[in-house]
């Protein structure tokens, strides 16, 4: 019986570090943890800072960084 892989991505991010400067829809859907094409729609529909190069978009980390950041204002950290 064919047993079905976990949908796993090839290359993990653990930091933003690992990004270069400039990234694309790929390397910022590793970084969010979704797939490019997400990214690619988020972008297109202002959610994401970033801009078209051609027919590729193409990120700048400090934005994503910010993106990132901004989906946990408001929210209480439990402090240790």
């Amino acid at each position: 019986m064919y047993q079905r892989r976990p949908n796993k991505p090839l290359r993990v991010i653990h930091s933003i570090d690992e990004l270069p400067v400039l990234c694309n829809c790929a390397e910022a859907g590793l970084l969010l943890r979704v797939h490019p094409e997400v990214v690619a729609r988020m972008a297109k529909n202002g959610i994401l800072p970033g801009a078209k190069q051609g027919q590729a978009w193409i990120f700048r980390r400090d934005d994503l960084e910010k993106y990132i950041n901004s989906l946990f204002e408001g929210v209480k950290s439990v402090e240790q």
